[in-house]
């Protein structure tokens, strides 16, 4: 079951494997004035390749200036199969570049005057998505020399920017480098020399890791200044013309998904991603809707939905929790309050034991625990969890997790897969919304504070998710020392709305949140990151488990855009295409079919499950370093 992300808009509108299969794709930012189209020196497919010593593939360099040639994907080999190492020259006679200016590039020059910006070092990227751009600062670079290396892959490029001072790497390069990731015992150093009349700086360099895993599905997100619409374009960002729910679809750029009526934002999606529930302004009430794959952009709704605004879908999208809002806090209008409802029906359950006071509810992937703000500690300032029994629509065991000081609230609970954890964020606003920062222009001083944490729920000890936030530690959190290359006061501690990826990948779980920060050097925008989270051997996430953000590529840049809310796609039946067990309603991918394996014969005894297949069953995993996570096999790296 591929996995999915819906992205939403505006909050404030509310008050009223190793497989490569399902390629994440997404839009490239658009660079500064004077950039676009396809980058001079990208690499194509490779017109030859012959063998090198120790069995290195080389392939020949790109073709200059010209258009790049169609993406070749190449997908890594069977499990068992060596991948051959491949080794890439684009610093030949055809890089565009005269002689001279690539020995320049590749001698080197000052140690200073230049910096990278973006990536980050040290960032971990999931498999599947579109690549980075590299950005950095000084003077006006016209031409590059970039060394991308590791034990399986060399490439190096010796190019004129695609940007002001801006480097796309191509489809081809990302993906060959990322099907020969070795993960984290295995990052890539990149190295990056820039040319300007001349002069030479670098290398400077830096780490990145990329999962052994392909994130899966696709993602949703709201926003509240979309281009996409026509009255949008028309009238600029405003909440009448501008609010909508975006989706990003593998192989595709950001599109409307809910935006028809004008504005619509406020969603949620169940983690099987079936069902969708948002506040329509236009119908002045929630809505629910069906998720079916390949169905065009806004579909018809199942039913009126009460309370959908920012709900808690139950994981296969039969109920959801109304959010609560008492005493002006949670991010509905003011008196309403917590209750249940059948998504197909809007009909309200009845006997389940959830407190009315439950803001901003969500359920674990597996759906066996609610988590929730409940305004009954300290009006809000509280999170609590508690047990529930999917098939009896009733909670049980209600307990206290977590409690912050005033002014703070303590908001948008999000339960990680292995149930051991909870990620949320706390600032001082009472809808947590962080009083629209940056999703209009003007409001960036009026930002206030939301920093983002992860709770241990056996030892109930909060660890601030430093690193993704921009810090090396939570010490260097407190003296507001950060890593942000501008490290401006606007971009501090300024990150909203976390969500989780319903499933583990590559030993990682996958939080997506908006920030206001500089994206290199294009300015601060308000615009949707995402963070590998170690998952945990022992369950324990008391430390840091978090690493430095990655930009979610595929949003529509500029846009204010939050809430990326990551759900599986529709499970395929037992026949249907697949790449991973993920994709499979029985949980099983056999030979790019979904269905069960050939059983074992019987002195082989009980057969164990691949990563990414099944185990609801109490299967055990046939890889040693994979744990059962919420019904799948997913290595651990911890």
């Amino acid at each position: 079951m591929a996995l999915g992300i819906v992205i939403g808009v505006g909050a404030a509108s509310c008050s009223a494997s190793s497989s490569s299969g399902g390629n994440f794709t997404s839009s490239t930012p658009p660079a500064a004035s004077g950039s676009g189209g396809a980058p001079a020196g990208s690499a194509g497919a490779p017109a030859s390749a012959s063998s090198a010593p120790g069995g290195l593939l080389v392939v020949p360099g790109g073709n200059g200036g010209a258009a790049p040639a169609p993406t070749v994907t190449t997908p890594p080999p069977p499990p068992g199969v060596p991948i051959m190492p491949v080794a890439i020259d684009e610093c030949t006679s055809a890089s565009g570049l005269d002689s001279a200016a690539v020995q320049a590039l590749m001698k080197g020059g000052a140690a200073t005057g230049v910096r990278l910006l973006y990536p980050y070092d040290g960032t971990v990227f999931p498999r599947g998505l579109m690549p980075p751009v590299l950005m950095w600062d000084g003077p006006a670079a016209d031409a590059v020399y970039v060394h991308i290396h590791s034990s399986l892959f060399d490439y190096k490029g010796c190019l004129k920017p695609t940007g002001p001072n801006q480097l796309q790497l191509t489809d081809s390069v990302w993906q060959q480098a990322t099907d020969r990731t070795g993960g984290a015992t295995d990052p890539f150093q990149v190295e990056l020399t820039t040319s300007s009349a001349g002069s030479v700086a670098g290398p400077i360099a830096e780490k990145l890791v990329v999962a052994k895993a392909t994130l899966k599905g696709s993602i949703f997100y709201n926003t509240y200044s979309t281009k996409l619409l026509p009255a949008a374009a028309a009238a600029g960002p405003s909440l009448a013309s501008g609010g909508a729910v975006l989706r990003i679809t593998p192989g595709k750029s950001a599109e409307v998904f809910l935006g028809a009526s004008g504005c619509t934002g406020c969603h949620s999606v169940s983690a099987n991603g079936t069902r969708l529930t948002a506040f329509d302004l236009a119908k002045l009430g929630g809505q629910a809707y069906p998720l079916v794959p390949g169905a065009p952009p806004d579909p018809q709704p199942l039913a009126v939905a009460p309370g959908a605004s920012f709900a808690g879908i139950y994981p296969d999208g039969s109920i959801y929790v109304a959010s609560a809002n008492q005493g002006g806090v949670g991010p509905r209008g003011a008196g309403a309050t917590a209750a249940v409802y059948e998504t197909s029906t809007g009909n309200p359950v009845a006997g389940t034991n959830v407190p009315t006071t439950a803001i901003a509810p969500t359920f674990s992937p597996d759906g066996s625990l609610l988590a929730f703000t409940d305004y009954a500690i300290d009006s809000g300032r509280g999170l609590a969890l508690m047990s529930f029994d999917g098939g009896k629509r009733v909670a049980s065991g209600y307990r206290q997790i977590y409690k912050v000081a005033a002014p703070n609230y303590a908001g948008w609970p999000f339960i990680l897969p292995d149930n051991n954890g909870v990620v949320f964020a706390v600032g001082p606003t009472a809808d947590f919304s962080g009083n629209g920062a940056g999703l209009f222009s003007g409001l960036s001083a009026l930002a206030p504070a939301s920093d983002l944490f992860v709770l241990d729920n056996a030892s109930g000890k909060a660890s601030l998710l430093a690193k993704a936030m921009g810090f090396a530690s939570q010490q260097d959190a407190d003296s507001n020392t950060t890593y942000l290359p501008f490290g401006a006061a606007e971009e501090i501690h300024h990150n909203y709305y976390p969500t989780v990826s319903p499933v583990a990948a590559g030993g990682y779980f996958w939080i997506f949140f908006d920030s206001y920060r500089h994206y290199g050097n294009l300015g601060l925008q308000r615009q949707l990151w995402g963070t590998a989270v170690d998952v945990s051997a022992d369950g324990k996430y008391a430390t840091d488990p978090s690493h430095p953000a990655f930009y979610l590529t595929g949003q529509e840049f500029g846009a204010g855009n939050h809430r990326a809310f990551t759900a599986l796609d529709p499970c395929h039946k037992d026949g249907d295409a697949c790449t991973t067990g993920i994709d499979c309603c029985g949980g099983f991918c056999t030979n790019g079919k979904c269905g069960q394996p050939p059983a074992p014969p019987p002195e082989a005894g009980p057969r164990c499950a691949m990563t990414d297949e099944s185990c609801a069953t109490g299967t055990a995993c046939c890889n040693p370093t994979d744990h059962c996570i919420a019904g799948h096999c997913g290595t651990v790296i911890r």
